[in-house]
This record gives structure tokens, sequence and C-alpha cells, in this order.
């Protein structure tokens, strides 16, 4: 699947035989009314942090509307695990390569070549050589566990059925996959938006814009939707996104230039 952002609207291309339309649907999950979610969402948080509302509501403001994608789970979970201490662009580098191990996988979308990701079988014929030619270096030994242990791809859809906190406790069985991993791969791969991962920039969020202490924070880690409410899993995300977002215009303030005369002014929109 391609997905383009032309002109304020998305341009998605797929491969007819890999889910058609309604995996797009699922995908970018279409169905899902987010504008309700997020205001039962907020309702919670001003009722239980009431000095804290109006900040809250620049916060559901900034990112209403935006949805949580429901990517493929064994995709997803291998990109989390190859996650940590790495970027968001190389752990995209990593999927690809693994990708491209697997030539037979190769599809032509929008006149690009694009390769699907390998199915579990598929991963477990990779030769050792392979695996160290990924250059995944400590990730190496976590990648090759979670080959030999995860189950077939229709179990993994089957722990769909889980409660949220049993399919990260699940998760956090294997090596290398820790409370934030578990919890993302919950919250993005079976939409489970009682999972809350907690990051440097949710961390800062929580503190700037509900006001908590550390020993409140360490609370949310493991009673998220006890302390959080109702889909705290979408308050997650829009608040990392605001958090993020504005700490980027602190640092790179916009510059405002006084016009010369009679020239007229432009300017650049910024998002």
């Amino acid at each position: 699947m391609r997905i383009e952002n032309r002109d304020e609207t998305l341009r998605i291309s797929f491969v007819a035989d890999h889910g058609g339309v309604e995996r797009v649907i699922e995908f970018l999950d279409l169905a899902h009314n987010i504008d309700q979610s997020a205001d039962e969402s907020l309702a919670f948080l001003c009722q239980h942090f009431r000095g804290r509302a109006s900040l809250l509501r620049d916060v559901f403001v900034y990112s209403r509307g935006t949805h949580l994608l429901r990517q493929p789970i064994l995709e997803t979970t291998v990109g989390y695990m190859l996650s940590v201490q790495s970027t968001v662009n190389l752990v995209g580098r990593r999927l690809d390569a693994i990708a491209r191990l697997f030539p037979s996988n190769r599809r032509t979308i929008a006149d690009s070549d694009l390769y699907l990701f390998p199915s579990i079988n598929e991963l477990r014929t990779l030769p050792s050589s392979a695996v160290e030619g990924l250059r995944l270096g400590y990730r190496s030994r976590w990648f090759l566990d979670l080959l030999a242990e995860l189950p077939d791809e229709a179990t993994l859809q089957n722990l769909g059925a889980m409660k949220s906190k049993e399919r990260q406790n699940y998760f956090r069985g294997f090596a290398g996959i820790g409370p934030k991993v578990a919890a993302c791969i919950d919250l993005f791969a079976y939409g489970g938006d009682e999972a809350f991962p907690i990051d440097v920039w949710v961390d800062r969020g929580l503190r700037h814009v509900l006001g908590m202490t550390s020993a409140e924070v360490r609370t949310v880690r493991d009673h998220a939707p006890a302390v959080l409410g109702p889909h705290c899993g979408l308050f997650g995300e829009y608040l990392f996104r605001y958090e993020r977002d504005h700490a980027a215009q602190l640092e790179n303030p916009p510059v405002s230039v006084e016009p010369l005369p009679q020239v007229p002014r432009s300017s650049d929109r910024v998002e």
C-alpha cells in the first residue's frame, strides 16, 4: 500500500490481491467514529483534571480527526522490537531491508516496486548470514528468538480476543519487548486503545498538560485506563503529537520580518 498526501488529498495505491479496499479501510481505521471516542476521552479528562481543561481542549483540537493506524500484526511486532534506541526512519529502512530478502514478494504500485512484508514461515527460512547482513546489532538475537518463538499468524490474530493488558503481558514475554513496545504493538496492531505507550514526549505531556509528578506518571504506566479514562491510547497519541510539535515550534520560532514599504508581505503556512 502506498499513501501520498497531495494538496491535502490522500492518494492511496494498493495491491488488489492483498486485502483490497477492505484492508485500506481497516488500515486507516476509517470505520471508527474517532470524533466520538475523542469526545468521550476529553469529557473524562476534563472532569478529573478540572484545572487543566483549557489545555486539554487545545490538545484535542490540535489533532481533531486524527485516526490510529491498524497495522499488520507481524510487521508491527518486528518493527517495534527493532525500534529500541533507533529513529523512525532507521526502523523503516530495516523493515524494508527484511522485505527485500524475499524477491517473490515484490509488487509494482504506481510505477514503483514495493515489497510485501514476509510471513512468519518465510522469515524462518532466513539463514544466519542474511540476518547478520541486516546489521541489527544486539537486536539480531532478539529477532532470531522472536522468529523461533512466535506462533503462526492465525494465532496472533486470535490474540485480539484477549483483554488489552493480557495481550501486552503476552508480548512482554519475548526478549527485547518491554512495557512501551508491548503497548505500541497492542495499540497499533490490535487497536487496543487502553494501551498507553509512554515515550519521552508523552512523559513530558503528562507533566506539562496534566501537571503530573514523577510518581503519578509511574502510576499511569501501570494503570492508564483507571487514571486517564476511556480511549486513553487515543489521548496518548494526541498528547504525543501536541507536545512534540509545539516543542519544535518553541525551538525554531518563526521569524517575523517587517516588510519593506509598499512591498506585499508573504508568509508560508506552517502546520
